[in-house]
């Protein structure tokens, strides 16, 4: 009996160890960014973003909370989340000038204040775990801005409409938790992890050959994929909010 509960516990820190590496991998991430290494930093990123990915379910498999009780696993998480989604993202801005002056220290410290206020949200997720408002992924963002390689002015208002859209109740779907379509997220999900990473290690205007092609617009496809979720809800809540307003009106 013992043996089998000590398996359990050693099982239940080596998932926390798990989230806990998400830090190693953004340590690292800022030595690469000071090294004017932007791929190999977007990759270590990468490898926190997978390890987010599953270190829950595996929390929620193996019952870690049972077993490891002095530790807030949802906490843990949030804290790494934290330094990974918003912290390296806004040392990016800085360092690598990704907007212009003097908006490189005013368009960071903007992010680090709404997404502070957003973590200690309780009410950031509705009941069906759609995230209200643009979740806090500014290091899917700057990914993005890193691809297509806009200039200073076009990041800047990029960076600016999201941060609008962090007061949007526009609903962005979790892929792991929302459980409407949640199959089809998941293989859109694994699908945008692997032709990301293609892209990052190739380029994504230069196509060596037609599978370099067949990547990208499965890349494009997944990116579709959950904007059209996105796109969905809105005109639900539309629809529901007329027919409220319909309801009424009769009576």
């Amino acid at each position: 009996m013992n043996y089998k509960l000590n398996t359990k516990i050693a099982r239940a820190w080596l998932v926390h160890f798990l989230t806990c590496s998400g830090l190693i991998a953004g340590f690292l991430s800022i030595t690469f960014i000071f090294q004017n290494d932007q791929k190999s930093a977007f990759m270590c990123l990468g490898f926190a973003l997978i390890i987010d990915a599953i270190d829950g379910t595996l929390a929620r498999k193996f019952k870690v909370s049972n077993y490891v009780k002095n530790i807030d696993g949802k906490m843990l998480d949030s804290v790494i989340d934290f330094f990974n989604y918003i912290i390296i993202p806004c040392i990016m801005i800085f360092w690598f000038k990704i907007v212009p002056l003097p908006f490189e220290i005013i368009i960071p410290v903007i992010i680090l204040i709404i997404s502070a206020i957003s973590y200690s949200n309780l009410n950031l997720m509705t009941s069906e775990n759609f995230y209200k408002g643009f979740p806090c992924i500014w290091n899917i963002l700057l990914l993005y801005l890193y691809f297509f390689d806009f200039n200073q002015l076009i990041n800047l208002i990029l960076i600016s409409f999201f941060i609008v859209l962090k007061f949007v109740p526009i609903k962005f779907v979790h892929p792991l938790r929302v459980k409407k379509l949640k199959i089809y997220s998941i293989v859109f999900m694994i699908l945008w992890f692997i032709t990301t990473l293609k892209i990052l290690l190739g380029s994504f205007y230069q196509f060596q050959s037609i599978y370099d092609l067949i990547f990208i617009i499965i890349w494009i496809s997944s990116n579709i994929y959950f904007f059209s979720l996105t796109i969905y809800e809105i005109f639900i809540d539309i629809f529901k909010a007329i027919s409220v307003k319909l309801n009424k009106h009769q009576f």
